[in-house]
């Protein structure tokens, strides 16, 4: 048995973990992209919004009364909500990968559902926060 075709090997499987890594790096990159999008991070670059706003009441508040505004406390606590949300859904996908440890497939199963309802009832009551 010759070791000749051995070296040949060695640099694709070099080239295809270094690929994986990279593909991986990009996926939570724009899953990063997506919670600031979503979370208001345009908005807050474009319109520079203050973290507070004065209510018809004249009280202070952190989360702005008006449907096309927001504040930055406001994007920010959205954009936690969001991330935990995809978090959680992550986890309750790494709960189908680990089944041959079943205490750790339901720590995960149970931690992801729970972050995955936190971050998704979060971001309604804050929605219906907004248009109340």
């Amino acid at each position: 048995m010759s070791t000749a075709g051995k070296g040949k090997d060695a640099p694709k499987m070099r080239v295809n973990r270094q690929l994986e890594r990279l593909s991986s790096y990009a996926g939570v990159a724009m899953i990063i992209m997506l919670i600031f999008i979503l979370g208001g991070g345009v908005y807050d670059i474009i319109n520079k919004p203050g973290s507070t706003v004065v209510t018809s009441s004249g009280t202070l508040s952190s989360i702005s009364p008006y449907s096309g505004e927001q504040t930055i406390n406001e994007s920010i606590v959205s954009m936690f909500l969001y991330a935990s949300g995809f978090a959680g859904l992550y986890l309750v996908y790494g709960a189908t990968q680990v089944m041959y440890d079943k205490s750790k497939a339901n720590l995960h199963l149970m931690v992801g559902v729970s972050l995955a309802l936190i971050g998704f009832v979060g971001a309604y009551v804050l929605l219906a926060l907004k248009n109340a």
